[in-house]
């Protein structure tokens, strides 16, 4: 960790010096009034701006096309597997904001490759796509200490636009067991069909009949509410009623 840390001094310090920042000096050279406008003063130029969009869209545009692929679509059978394209997005984003960073700023390729590895190695953030967020913050944060607003502006805009719809559909597995082995394949049928009446989307599913168990990876409305299904589930007659177990939902 410590050792992390020291890398990432000594290099924001080399980059530091390549900017033209005398520290040493009290003034640095890439700091105060001339240096904010000149970061504000690219908003100016409409092409740049334009170019920032066009690469962030592109990168999505691209990443979609693998991370919604239809062959690993159909091959969905848990959370995990549902979750990754919203990762895929989030990282192909992440990719390239660094890769205008770097390109506006050279040296700081080996400062944003460490706290990368900091935090993806070091920080406790959850889920993969939690961890996407937290780098695309930190790299935004960079970029406004480099006063790089041209792209800082754009990414955070796009990212929360990307976040909004991604998050509008709500993703989860809902499990069954404990129905007999007589009424397993009825039992699927029935709970399949309430799944489906209450505008839940089934992405895959699996059965594990010596378990006598039974679970459907869906994709729920954001007006989605448990409660409601789960009633429908517990107003089952007695042979086809059993244990319901949600999972993200």
């Amino acid at each position: 960790m410590l050792g992390a840390l020291a890398f990432l001094t000594l290099s924001a310090s080399s980059a530091s010096a390549k900017n033209g920042f005398d520290m040493a000096a009290g003034q640095p050279s890439g700091m105060g009034k001339e240096a904010l406008l000149e970061g504000w003063r690219s908003f100016g130029d409409g092409w740049l701006l334009l170019d920032m969009c066009i690469v962030l869209l592109m990168a999505l545009v691209l990443g979609a096309a693998i991370a919604y692929h239809p062959s690993t679509r159909r091959r969905m059978s848990n959370l995990a597997i549902l979750e990754q394209p919203k990762t895929f997005l989030m990282y192909s984003m992440v990719a390239a904001v660094v890769a205008l960073i770097v390109k506006l700023q050279p040296a700081m390729a080996f400062v944003i490759f460490g706290i990368g590895g900091l935090l993806r190695f070091r920080t406790m953030v959850g889920e993969a796509k939690d961890t996407g967020r937290v780098i695309l913050v930190t790299v935004v944060g960079l970029c406004c200490g480099l006063k790089i607003f041209i792209v800082a502006i754009p990414v955070t805009i796009l990212g929360w636009i990307l976040i909004y719809l991604l998050e509008q559909q709500v993703a989860g597995v809902i499990r069954i067991s404990g129905v007999e082995s007589e009424q397993l394949r009825e039992a699927i049928g029935v709970y399949r069909d309430l799944i489906l009446k209450s505008d839940c989307q089934i992405i895959g599913e699996q059965t594990k009949f010596i378990k006598r168990e039974f679970q459907f990876v869906v994709q729920a409305p954001q007006r989605f509410e448990r409660e409601a299904l789960q009633s429908k589930f517990d107003a089952l007659e007695e042979p086809l009623r059993a244990k319901v177990d949600w999972e993200g939902l």
